[in-house]
């Protein structure tokens, strides 16, 4: 099978894709819900209609109820979906019980049978916590039977998908990466993030998808494991994440938890249903709750299938509008761990900045100090490290906000009154007023004391500091050009630096 991935737009390490799989396509991110290939709560057919464009089935289980069958029909006809299937190996089933006693040919053979889009190759799932020796174990044997899979089975229409296993233990997680991108994968997998998840580590978990992102080519896709809540979603897709699967959806309806963008909460208690989901419109609580318990089950379930589409979504447009810095700000509002991963993002500024475009459509607003850590910041830091150049013996710092720089042709430089004009920024300091046309010098509004913003007296050490013999203040009433403007002198264009750049890409 023809696998592809195409790039169409990005914003931090996020990106809208497009994975083309013969003559199936998914567009990235996007979560596959799972669903059981002999007990389904929700018929795939349904999903389908809801706007899932792809879904997870457990081979194993697959093949240890339904195996004849699937292997004469195909896995898409047998849970009855046309769109995107990708198989499990049946690794999270060895993390709970234990060994399966299968190998690697028998499971690459059975998904290959059934004609998987995407499969995992028999993996052994580090989990949490685990001590170093144990996740080098899994490492080892997830890399042995990775490869040697893809060898034996790489001529299948089947698309293999490389297991990343490791843990916590970072550097065996990158090695993991590695390895597997080295071997031919085109895809990853990020896998024991469950556990991780369950203990409220979200640092830890960003540290993980770092790990593996850093290991890995940039057109590389990767998937996370079991990574299907509202709640972790954005900070996920920021760091790189580009498909996701979970069965939480089914998992929590059987609970009677009702899923939100910022958690869950349990039916019994709520009073309203803040969602206009065909479950939750035609619905009250108190109907809810007087279904019987599988009615029920499935409607809370169809519910958390739509409130994990809206924020896939929600993840997807704030990629398209460049706002997705935002979005996991908003959601880090929702539990004080999930907080704690924005310094992981901050730590990372400058390979986050490689996904960010340098030209936007919006401002950027600064309300937090963790907003100082933008990496759009951290462009125009180094834009300004290189534009930042003394040309005359006297600067002039306008530190109010005043109209466009006009420079005139032919005026003499560092003499008659030469001088050159810098304007202020409330993280950046003192920038040349021609950068003034670029982003994001003039486009940044920021809420006082939001980022210990930088003062007027701090901008004219900062110029001092540069050499200047005469560093003067100027308020904004006092109209300031940074060239003496000669009489009939048509105005310039803006210097190169200042003109505006297309958005980069990695």
């Amino acid at each position: 099978m023809r696998f592809s991935f195409e790039v169409k737009d990005c914003d931090l390490q996020g990106r809208i894709g497009l994975i083309s799989l013969g003559g199936r396509r998914l567009e990235t991110p996007c979560l596959l819900p799972v669903v059981h290939p002999v007990s389904q709560a929700v018929p795939p057919s349904e999903l389908k209609s809801m706007g899932f464009g792809g879904l997870m089935t457990n081979s194993y289980i697959l093949s240890a109820r339904r195996k004849d069958e699937a292997l004469r029909e195909g896995v898409h006809r047998v849970i009855g979906y046309d769109g995107v299937v990708m198989t499990d190996s049946g690794g999270y089933q060895v993390l709970e019980y234990g060994d399966l006693g299968v190998g690697f040919r028998d499971v690459a053979a059975f998904q290959a049978g059934i004609r998987s889009d995407l499969a995992v190759t028999l993996d052994r799932p580090t989990g949490y916590p685990q001590s170093r020796r144990v996740a080098k174990e899994t490492v080892d044997y997830s890399m042995d039977n990775a490869v040697a899979t893809l060898k034996e089975f790489g001529g299948a229409e089947t698309t293999w998908v490389g297991p990343v296993q490791g843990g916590l233990h970072l550097d065996l997680v990158k090695r993991s990466a590695r390895g597997l991108a080295e071997a031919g994968f085109q895809m990853l997998a990020l896998g024991s993030p469950v556990q991780v998840m369950q203990n409220y580590m979200f640092a830890d978990l960003a540290r993980m998808i770092l790990g593996a992102k850093r290991a890995a080519p940039y057109s590389v896709p990767m998937h996370l494991f079991g990574a299907g809540h509202p709640l972790t979603m954005a900070l996920a897709v920021a760091l790189g994440c580009d498909t996701f699967d979970s069965a939480s959806y089914i998992l929590y309806a059987r609970r009677g938890r009702y899923m939100l963008p910022s958690g869950a909460a349990d039916l019994e208690k709520m009073r309203y249903l803040p969602c206009s989901c065909p479950s939750c419109v035609k619905s009250s609580v108190k109907e809810l709750l007087e279904l019987e318990h599988a009615d029920r089950t499935k409607a809370l379930a169809v519910h958390n299938l739509h409130a994990l589409r809206a924020e896939v979504e929600a993840c997807k447009e704030a990629i398209a509008e460049g706002r997705l810095w935002d979005l996991v700000l908003e959601r880090s509002q929702a539990h004080p761990r999930l907080k704690e991963a924005i310094g992981v993002l901050s730590e990372n500024q400058e390979f986050l900045s490689q996904g960010t475009p340098a030209l936007k459509d919006r401002g950027l607003f600064i309300r937090s100090p963790e907003d100082a850590k933008r990496p759009e910041l951290e462009v125009a830091r180094r834009r300004l490290a290189r534009a930042a150049r003394r040309s005359a013996p006297k600067a002039v710092l306008e530190a109010e906000k005043a109209g466009p720089v006009v420079r005139a042709r032919g005026a003499p430089s560092g003499k008659q009154g030469g001088y050159d004009l810098y304007r202020m920024h409330p993280v950046l300091g003192a920038y040349p007023a021609e950068l003034e046309f670029v982003y994001p010098f003039a486009q940044t509004v920021a809420s006082e004391g939001a980022a210990g913003e930088w003062k007027a007296k701090e901008g004219l050490a900062a110029l001092r500091k540069m050499g200047y013999r005469s560093v003067e203040a100027a308020g904004a009433r006092r109209r300031v050009r940074s060239r003496r403007r000669r009489k009939g002198g048509a105005p310039s264009p803006p210097s190169p630096s200042a003109r505006s750049r297309s958005p980069r890409r990695p």
